[in-house]
Parts: structure tokens; sequence; C-alpha cells
């Protein structure tokens, strides 16, 4: 795309913009939605991102996406960023006109947020154009304007304000993020509110939550790692840094050549999106090796800061809370693992063309 932002040059321009911005330590109680961050983010055009100029956006592709979701992730940003524009993208490819138009320019001015229940963990029924059913564990269910549950043709777009529609928030060890539990009884739809998926445009729906949550995990494993790494390089014991052991030098190799192959895997899978190739398998393994990676990494981080990185106000437990969310979130390591294996499967029992 000859009118595509450089990558690079907006990777650097948000991790600019983010590194501005304080990491907060939250209490027990978790963050509530930073709404300052979103305002500034709708008035630097990022929720545009992925949103035709017809509906005031800037039309760029999945991988400009990509490098949000991920810096976002490096700042353990408290916002519904993953649910919102993923949202945005199934409204713009299935959505009907009339969706479109009171949805998209509205997210691209930072107007609307959107949360979507998790399939996995919603039962939905439709009976004569009325919604009944629960979901649990939706993120950032009760900061949202629109709600999209599934239903057995696709996804209905329901206002969060909408009667029937109840919210109960949850409790949740990630203190960066929210969740809710979603009920309806008996809530009216139109036509135009219904967004009809096949069993293609289903899987590619699932692919992108797949690998936005897998860049989250990039970013969020990148950013406590060299945490990690600049403490190792000022922290003292037997009067050097213990940064110089042989030990731990040989640790820190270890994660950051992890890092570099699942960043090189997650952002191939973002790019296979960006041009609509069949992504599943690549999606399906980004999303897990990402999430695992990010856990582990997290986990080891607080043993390499010592006492300190045990400590509450010390930001490595805000990482693996996360990274721990991260692993279960729209789909588990093990569910995805097992859709690549019956995917491979599919694709090795179909015969070839020509074949006898």
């Amino acid at each position: 795309m000859d009118e595509a932002l450089d990558l690079s040059e907006l990777r650097d321009a948000v991790r600019g913009a983010l590194n501005d911005r304080a990491l907060t330590i939250p209490g027990e109680e978790g963050r509530p939605v930073d709404r300052q961050l979103w305002t500034d983010m709708a008035a630097l055009g990022w929720l545009g991102l992925g949103i035709s100029a017809g509906h005031g956006g800037l039309g760029q592709r999945f991988a400009h996406l990509a490098v949000l979701h991920e810096e976002l992730g490096r700042k353990t940003a408290s916002v519904p960023a993953l649910s919102t524009f993923t949202a945005a993208g199934l409204i713009a490819a299935h959505g009907s006109a009339a969706l479109q138009q009171r949805v998209l320019p509205a997210i691209a001015a930072g107007e609307m947020t959107a949360a979507i229940a998790d399939p996995l963990r919603a039962s939905f029924e439709v009976k004569a154009k009325r919604v009944s059913g629960g979901a649990e564990d939706v993120l950032f269910a009760a900061d949202v304007d629109l709600v999209l549950v599934p239903i057995d043709a696709g996804f209905v777009a329901l206002s969060a304000t909408d009667g029937g529609v109840t919210v109960a928030n949850q409790s949740i060890v990630d203190l960066t993020r929210r969740m809710g539990r979603l009920r309806l009884e008996s809530v009216n739809f139109d036509k135009d509110a219904l967004i009809a998926l096949g069993a293609t445009e289903r899987a590619a729906f699932e692919d992108e939550l797949a690998v936005a949550v897998a860049c989250d995990a990039i970013g969020g494993a990148q950013a406590i790692f060299e945490r990690t790494v600049d403490y190792l390089g000022i922290r003292e014991q037997f009067g050097r840094p213990i940064g110089s052991f042989q030990a731990l030098k040989h640790r820190a190799a270890h994660w950051k050549v992890q890092l570099e192959a699942a960043a090189a895997l997650v952002r191939q899978a973002a790019l296979a999106l960006s041009v609509k190739e069949p992504a599943s398998a690549l999606a399906s393994s980004a999303k897990f090796y990402a999430c695992d990676l990010y856990a582990a990494v997290a986990e080891d981080a607080i043993q390499l800061h010592g006492g300190i990185g045990f400590t509450w106000e010390h930001p490595c437990h805000l990482y693996l809370k996360r990274a721990k969310l991260n692993q279960v979130l729209f789909g588990s390591s093990s569910a995805h693992k097992e859709r690549i294996a019956r995917l491979a499967f599919t694709q090795t029992a179909t015969p070839k063309s020509g074949a006898e």
C-alpha cells in the first residue's frame, strides 16, 4: 500500500507518546479505565488507524493495529483497545451500512468503545428478534458503550444501555484490566444490528482476536525483560553488578532469543492478516507461543529482581498478572494447540487435486 504508514515510524511515534505517561501501580481494586489516555489516542488518530477514511479513519492495515496493541501492552495500558478495534474491524467487514455509519465514526472520534463476549464463555439464544442469555469474563463489559454478543448466525451489536442488558463487575487477578458478567433478558434488536458470519468469516475474526492478544503479550514481555536487564546492571553483589555473572547472562540471553523468535512469529501473523491470507494456524501459533512466553518471562523477572520483585510497589506483578490473563483470553493455549492440530489434520486429509 503506497499510502500505508511506515510500521517502524508508527512504533517510534506511539512508544514516544506512551513513554511520557507514568506507569501507575493500582490498589487491590485495580485500575479504572484510563479515559484520558483514550481521549489522547483519539486526538492522535490512533483510534481511526483501522477505520476507512469514509468513516473518519486512516484506512490502515491490521499490521498497524498490531503495533498499537504491542505498545499498549508494554505500558499495561488500561483501555479497551483490543475489543474496540476488533469490533470495529468486524463491523467494517460484515456489518450493515447503517451499523457502520453509527459505530465506526464514533469509534474513530473516541466517542464509543466496545466489548466482545467470548463465544467460548457465552450462551445466547434468539427468539423472534430478541436475544437472551449470558456471558462470563467479558473484557471491560461495564465500561463500554457497545457490546457484541455471539449467536449462531454471527454476532449482534447492542447498546450497553439497552433495556434488558445488565453487567456486573467480576474480580480478576489482572489489576490493569476489568471484566464483567453480561446478562441479556429478551433484548430486542433489528436486522441492522446483526453481523452475519459464515465459517470462514468466523475463523478470520478468531484469528484477529488471537493475534491482538499475542501482540499485547509480546509488548509486555519485552517491556518487563528490558526492565529486568536494566536492573541486573545496577544491583550489586560481591562488589560487582549481578548482570556480570555468567549464569545470569545466560538466562537473559535465553529470554532474548525466545522473545525475538516470538516477536517475528506474531508480526508475521499480523502481516498475513493484513493481506487477507488464510492464517488460522499461524494466528493460533502466535497466540499460545507469545502468551506462554510472556508468563514465563514475567515469572523469571520476579526471581531476577530478588526481594524488590515481590513487592506491591514494583510493576513486576502487574506484568505477570496480565500475562496470566492473556494465556486464557479468547482461547487457552491448549485450545489453540488443538485448533492447530485440527487444521493440520484437515489439510492432510484433504486429497490433492488430481490425486488417485
